[in-house]
């Protein structure tokens, strides 16, 4: 009767629905983070062109609309290029394939601001997990809920 015990805090892994439940939580939020930063880079074009449109052609040898209008087409480039990498990582989590797309993606979600931040941790903490990089396969796309 001298059986060992079990250890009381032994590192248990997710279950499958636990991993079905993070992976579904990260999409939408990268779902929503892509189409955030979208309607930031159409609001920045607009802004772009409308301070360009109204500014009086004499304004003064100092001013420099050029220079306004490249730097917020830059700004709303890269808003661009980062709201669709967002909905494509979206797309990958949901197939769950293309694992270090997500795992980049989550890293570039951080230029966003606070709330890229955020679910930069969130990501990175879920995505590094062993579970759910096993779960990720890039021959047979599965399909999350």
């Amino acid at each position: 009767m001298s059986a060992t015990p079990p250890p009381l805090h032994a590192p248990r892994g997710w279950t499958s629905m636990q991993v079905d439940s993070h992976l579904h939580t990260l999409k939408i939020l990268f779902y929503v983070l892509g189409g955030f930063e979208l309607l930031l880079a159409a609001f920045l074009l607009l802004v772009t062109l409308a301070g360009y449109v109204s500014e009086p052609p004499g304004s003064g040898p100092d001013a420099a609309p050029w220079l306004l209008f490249i730097v917020m087409g830059i700004a709303s480039a890269v808003y661009v290029v980062l709201g669709g990498l967002s909905l494509q990582a979206a797309r990958c989590l949901g197939a769950r394939r293309r694992h270090r797309l997500c795992l980049v993606v989550a890293g570039l979600a951080c230029l966003t601001g606070a709330l890229g931040v955020a679910l930069t941790v969130y990501a990175l903490w879920a995505l590094l997990r062993p579970e759910v990089v096993a779960s990720f396969s890039d021959g047979a796309p599965k399909v999350a809920a």
